[in-house]
């Protein structure tokens, strides 16, 4: 044992030494290395980070329901009937018990009005911490049993209003009525799909809104609450989801149009499905497609960091292959040789890691606005870093064996000659290499350039209206609602402010949008079709700048109310010939109602990019169905905090208990494609990674095959042969392989695009010459980066190749 120890520190002395000798090359190998494994921790602790929602709740599943209209439309919603989960409790073995969860949308709450907000509300049955393992700092599960009538607070919001005092059995205000806190929940993790938001306990929802309690107790149709299951073990979740799709079939046999079908879904599945799910609670819904892309990023970037180590380290043993010969001269066996070059080459592989792992330390502030999320280093699992140890000792083995057997092969006399064999046709595994590296690059380049096309795509394609200077203030209170035409007056004297609007829904929705089942007057129910719905007032389309295609606008007067304007997609959704001064007919469950249609707008963006323009009914602003909740204003102003100041006056002036609530539309419309843009600044920024180790493999390579064929070289030379000719031959092969590589590459890229174009409605047609643009840039980076390493190996001296012969 102590032997070994000496011998262990010769050899790093000497592996330290030769590093320092060769500080070009240890650089080299040690930047390579590390930017490969710095991406390789980075992508896979967001990959895991991006696993880990909801990992704690085991057992607990979430009730989907799907549906189907009359055109073949699928639907995916996350909310069902009360009925439907309540009575799957009783009827179904399977199910331990269940909870149901249904959002209010927003309320100003608050003591002070300096110290007032709009918080997201929803009603919380008692089940709630039955069924979710979350914990309470104040109150306790069993008092909230007992029906306690009040609201449930998160920490993070009882600290906004009442600092570090108990908030326990105190009231807070909302909506003119005193609310008694009833418990206060620990903030939830950072991978949950629930956010900190207020919860209103069933017994406070029944108090306040005189629908609830017969709601809850008898209705089998009407979809408004998210159910979740905590499920018995090794329950058939498709034969659960089967049975509740029975049961609910039975109790709504009276509906000749109902089709739902239930099923189950784990809660650690909700982050990352790819489904659109309606109406769900799910906090910064993620996507499992760029998960996986950027696990495959990881491997990728690792594995070309690594051929490109093992490739500078067959160089480097070309040039020691003298030094090799010297040392089995005076006695070193292949044991102790091979000894010797796996010290180096673990000593370079750890400082890379460690050096990456103080890389991936330092960038943390940088991490958050990269990824949007924090990735916290201590949660990657010690099999992680155990398998991550065992990759490098590995890749330290691998990377050494090769080029020691092809020198050690070739006898003692040979080394000390240098004359190591390297003949083409015995290398096929350079070849492979060198393909594989052409293929990321090529992918790599293409996918940037796509993404780059679709972002500007979306950015400037046209929505329908003019979104520039459009601001929208919510109406956050029932003075804010009533007072409307009064409070468009006042907004209109502030001298940037040139139009105003009120509207329930507007533009860039980021709240529910309420749908309605219609069509032609005279038809039959079942003829009633899906269809948007918003009201708005007689400024709506000169604020957004919406044309009238046909008909009129509404006219400001009364009869307005039983008027109506639809897109161009309702005529041909209705199917409606002429349809100016045609009559809709509107299914409502307190009786049908007919509405004359005023005029037909232009289609216009109301979601997001990745949906298709659906059918949209605007309806005047004192509709029966829903009321207004926007003003929108069309402003041109050089100074915004000023005139944003201004618009605060007025909101003040009317309720100065209700802080105004400002969104700028164009902000909104970005946050449609955020996630797509800021994946795409990583995916330019890994591409750029993976361009860079690739040029160092081909560097690396074109180098060896430069030393390899120096005396062929010599030779040529004297013959005749021109620089031109030997650069052309040299880097012919290297041509053949990125052709190769391109062939390879773009069927795959091809797919991969195309699927991830198809996720939006809008999107750029997919060309194959956006293919050859990225395969025209990497032969321009190989001719480049192959052309020094042969125009160097073609002027050499051959006297120099040649006077060993």
């Amino acid at each position: 044992m102590k032997k070994r120890t000496i011998m262990f520190k010769n050899h790093l002395k000497v592996a330290i030494r030769y590093l320092k000798n060769h500080r070009s090359f240890a650089v080299t190998n040690i930047l390579g290395l590390t930017l490969g494994f710095f991406c390789f921790f980075l992508l896979n602790s967001y990959v895991l980070k991006e696993r880990s929602f909801d990992l704690g709740q085991e057992g607990v599943y979430r009730l989907l329901q799907n549906t189907t209209d009359e055109n073949g439309t699928e639907r995916e919603m996350a909310v069902s009937p009360p009925r439907v989960g309540i009575e799957s409790e009783i009827a179904f073995d399977e199910v331990e018990t269940q909870t149901q969860v249904m959002t209010m949308g927003r309320i100003t709450f608050g003591n002070d009005p300096a110290n007032s907000h709009h918080e997201h509300l929803a009603i919380l049955d008692d089940n709630f911490l039955e069924v979710f393992d979350f914990d309470l700092v104040e109150g306790s599960v069993e008092d909230l049993k007992n029906h306690l009538n009040g609201i449930i607070l998160t920490k993070t919001i009882k600290e906004r209003y009442f600092g570090n005092e108990t908030a326990l059995n105190k009231t807070l205000k909302a909506g003119g009525r005193d609310f008694n806190v009833v418990g206060v929940l620990e903030d939830f993790p950072e991978n949950s799909h629930f956010e900190n938001i207020i919860f209103i306990t069933e017994q406070m929802a029944s108090d306040v809104y005189n629908w609830y309690s017969d709601y809850m107790d008898s209705n089998w149709d009407s979809s408004q609450l998210i159910t979740y299951f905590k499920l018995m073990p090794n329950t058939d979740v498709a034969a659960l989801g089967d049975k509740i799709t029975a049961l609910a079939s039975r109790n709504n046999a009276n509906n000749p149009n109902y089709n739902s079908v239930f099923s189950v879904q784990p809660v650690q599945d909700i982050h990352l499905y790819n489904g659109d799910v309606e109406h769900e609670i799910n906090k910064n819904k993620g996507n499992e497609l760029y998960v996986r892309l950027f696990f495959w990023v990881a491997i990728l970037i690792l594995v070309v960091a690594c051929f490109n180590y093992a490739g500078l380290l067959n160089i480097a043993f070309m040039d020691r292959a003298r030094e090799i010969g010297m040392r089995q001269i005076v006695g070193a066996g292949k044991k102790q040789l091979l000894a010797q070059f796996l010290t180096e080459s673990f000593l370079l592989v750890a400082v890379s890691m460690v050096l990456a792992y103080l890389l991936l330390w330092a960038s943390q502030p940088s991490i958050k606005s990269w990824f949007d999320t924090t990735i916290s280093l201590s949660g990657i699992p010690i099999t992680g870093i155990l398998l991550t140890i065992i990759y490098g000792l590995v890749l330290s083995l691998l990377s050494v064996l090769y080029p020691f057997w092809l020198i050690i092969r070739t006898g003692t006399s040979s080394s000390l000659k240098q004359t190591v064999s390297t003949k083409e046709s015995k290398l096929p595994f350079r070849r492979a290499v060198l393909v594989f590296q052409f293929v990321a690059v090529i992918s790599f380049l293409t996918a940037s350039f796509v993404f780059n096309k679709q972002m500007n795509f979306l950015e400037n394609r046209e929505m329908g209206f003019t979104m520039d200077g459009l601001v929208t203030v919510d109406i956050n209170s029932r003075i804010l609602r009533n007072q409307f035409e009064a409070i468009k007056t006042e907004f209109l004297r502030i001298p940037e402010v040139k139009s105003v609007s009120v509207a329930s829904r507007v533009p860039g929705e980021w709240k529910n949008l309420e749908e309605i089942k219609a069509m032609q007057m005279g038809q039959p129910n079942t003829n009633a079709k899906d269809l948007l719905f918003i009201g708005a007032d007689k400024d709506f389309l000169s604020t957004f700048q919406i044309n009238v295609l046909s008909g009129k606008n509404f006219s400001g007067i009364p009869s307005d109310s039983t008027k109506v304007l639809i897109n161009n997609a309702v005529v041909q959704t209705l199917g409606i010939e002429n349809p100016v001064g045609k009559y809709i007919q509107v299914l409502d469950e307190n009786g049908n109602m007919n509405v004359q249609i005023a005029g037909v707008v232009e289609d216009f963006q109301m979601e997001d990019f990745r949906t298709s323009i659906k059918p949209l009914i605007i309806g005047n602003w004192n509709n029966p169905i829903q009321s207004i909740d926007y003003y929108a204003l069309q402003i041109s102003t050089s100074d915004w905090s000023k005139t944003l100041g201004d618009l605060s006056d007025v909101n003040d002036s009317f309720d100065e208990a209700t802080p105004i609530e400002v969104n700028i539309l164009s902000d909104k419309f970005a946050r449609f494609f955020e996630q797509d843009r800021l994946r795409f600044r990583l995916l330019n920024f890994f591409a750029g990674i993976v361009v860079f180790l690739a040029c160092m493999g081909l560097f690396a390579m074109s180098a060896f095959v430069a030393k390899s064929r120096t005396k062929e070289i010599g030779i040529r030379k004297v013959l005749g042969s021109s620089v031109l000719q030997l650069t052309r031959l040299l880097s012919h092969d290297f041509v053949r392989l990125m052709l190769i590589g391109l062939l390879i590459a773009a069927p795959i890229i091809w797919y991969l695009l195309h699927g991830w174009l198809s996720g939006f409605a809008f999107h750029i047609e997919l060309k194959w010459w956006m293919i050859g643009i990225a395969g025209l840039a990497c032969l321009a980076l190989t001719l480049l980066t192959v052309g020094f390493q042969s125009i160097k190996a073609a002027m050499a001296n051959p006297a120099k190749s040649l006077r060993t012969e």
